[in-house]
């Protein structure tokens, strides 16, 4: 019996060794601060070095380029402008991820801030539907209604986008102008410019990130982030949700994704091409690199500043909201007053852990 007892513990004990290890090949997680950013600048030899005059980005995105000005209405505070007889909007910031990391209870107590609107999290618009995703896994209802409203089932289109902050803000606007919503998308934080893996260069020439600043250099971007241990841990148990998994599965999950890892390095010679190739990167499968966080953040770095891009650690979060969220205010240039909901911590689930003890 107790030769059994070691053995499980010997087997998680490698799993997560072999998750740390994975994370060391790519680069340590560590603090999220700015020092930590820092060291991520100054890599993308292969990156134009001035996005928004592109024309070879630009041909990613055509008819965004064509609609969105390069000034916005003024009497607004949400980056707004006229078209076609009516207001358009988009978002004045972006909460990019990360999967498992706290997003949801971030974005529930975010948008309860009056000068906030409380749009439904999650559109995937940028770096899933404008390729062709159409699944509905939240908020099925305002898709459908989406749908309605462009008269088509193709959520691609620029219009679905525009049209799913509208249906919820526009009458909200017409009364305040001064109030602000944003795009809570976790794919966004690893979406490329066009979508796919298959690279003519050897790494992705252009991200989303890329795109999204030439569009709007002067977005909010903020992420939260988590050890990435237990990130990965929380994946597993929310992809495996309705199997009784065993540490030897969770042992063999782990092992499987460090092995397309190790093949994808090989092949490809850099960790920046496999965390954004769709065979290692595809979030529809347990995948540990997920949690190398640097390498898509610092993405957005690259494109916006590091001055620009606000991070929060999970476990911040998780232990003085009442620090974290007005922090995040001020960020957002909004009022940073803490209503009584910063009063209560995150609800946290833990009972699917007990086989590690």
């Amino acid at each position: 019996m107790l030769k059994c007892i070691a053995l499980q513990h010997f087997i998680v004990t490698f799993a997560l060794a072999g998750i740390l290890i994975l994370y060391l090949m790519f680069e340590p997680y560590s603090e999220v601060t700015g020092s930590y950013l820092d060291s991520t600048s100054r890599y993308r030899e292969v990156h134009l070095p001035q996005y928004a005059d592109s024309d070879a980005l630009k041909k990613y995105a055509p008819e965004i380029f064509q609609r969105v000005p390069s000034t916005f209405h003024p009497d607004y505070r949400s980056p707004c402008w006229s078209e076609r007889a009516s207001l358009s909007c988009l978002p004045y910031f972006y909460l990019i991820g990360s999967y498992k990391c706290g997003t949801s209870d971030l974005w529930d107590k975010l948008v309860q801030h009056p000068g906030i609107l409380p749009v439904a999290k999650e559109p995937h618009w940028w770096a899933w539907r404008r390729f062709g995703y159409t699944g509905a896994p939240i908020n099925g209802v305002i898709v459908r209604k989406i749908r309605n409203i462009t008269k088509s089932k193709d959520d691609s289109s620029f219009d679905w986008y525009l049209n799913w902050f509208d249906y919820q803000t526009n009458a909200s606007l017409a009364r305040n102008k001064q109030l602000v919503f944003g795009d809570a998308s976790i794919t966004q934080l690893w979406g490329t410019a066009d979508g796919r893996a298959s690279y003519t260069d050897p790494e992705p020439r252009f991200v989303l990130a890329d795109l999204i600043h030439s569009i709007q250099p002067g977005a909010k971007i903020f992420a939260i982030l988590r050890n990435p241990v237990d990130r990965a841990l929380s994946e597993f148990f929310y992809t495996h949700k309705k199997s009784k998994m065993s540490r030897e599965d969770f042992h063999s999950f782990v092992e499987d994704s460090l092995g397309e890892s190790q093949r994808c390095l090989d092949a490809r010679k850099s960790a920046r091409a496999c965390a954004f190739s769709l065979e290692i990167g595809n979030w529809q499968k347990f995948v540990p690199i997920h949690g190398a966080y640097y390498l898509y953040l610092r993405e957005w770095v690259e494109a916006y500043g590091l001055d620009k891009i606000h991070v929060i650690r999970t476990e911040d979060w998780i232990n003085s909201p009442e620090e974290v969220l007005p922090q995040l205010y001020r960020y957002l240039e909004l009022d940073r007053a803490v209503s009584s909901f910063c009063g209560s911590l995150p609800h946290q689930k833990t009972t699917r852990w007990k086989w590690l003890t």
